[in-house]
């Protein structure tokens, strides 16, 4: 780096007092009380209020016949715990063939889609819910019930 110095850095300029660029004065009183005033300062005030909107919320839209299943709705749809069975299960394979399967996906959130689309949760044609309580992979449908009743 041929001909550089750190006075050459605009951050150590201004800093120094040689008139470079800074980031900002705001915190600076000296500086803020030159440009402003309690008078300045009510009239931006009542500018933003007067440019204040408020919003209405609207309703939501209607959802399209989705291709895939949506774990929302079946979580809100759902009424048993996890771990509470509710649809009666052959595992063939017991625990191992269980998180064997289990460890095929990314997450439990993949997993019950993947488990939903097949046919779960009357049927577990993978092996994801030996317990049969509807939820693969030790998924959890409390959260988005939770969300719901806050």
């Amino acid at each position: 780096m041929t001909g550089s110095s750190l006075t050459s850095d605009p951050v150590a300029t201004a800093a120094e007092g040689g008139g470079g660029t800074s980031l900002s004065d705001e915190n600076d009183f000296e500086a803020v009380s030159i440009r402003q005033s309690i008078e300045s300062d009510a009239e931006r005030l009542a500018r933003n209020s007067a440019s204040y909107e408020v919003i209405e919320p609207g309703a939501l839209p209607t959802r399209g016949a989705a291709k895939t299943v949506n774990i929302v709705e079946y979580a809100l749809s759902s009424d048993n715990m996890l771990g509470s069975p509710v649809y009666s299960r052959f595992p063939i394979g017991g625990q191992s063939r269980f998180l064997r399967n289990c460890d095929k996906y990314p997450s439990s959130d993949m997993a019950q889609i993947a488990f939903l689309e097949r046919g779960g949760p009357k049927r577990d044609a993978l092996g994801l819910d030996p317990d049969g309580d509807g939820f693969a992979c030790y998924w959890d449908p409390a959260p988005f019930r939770q969300a719901v009743s806050n």
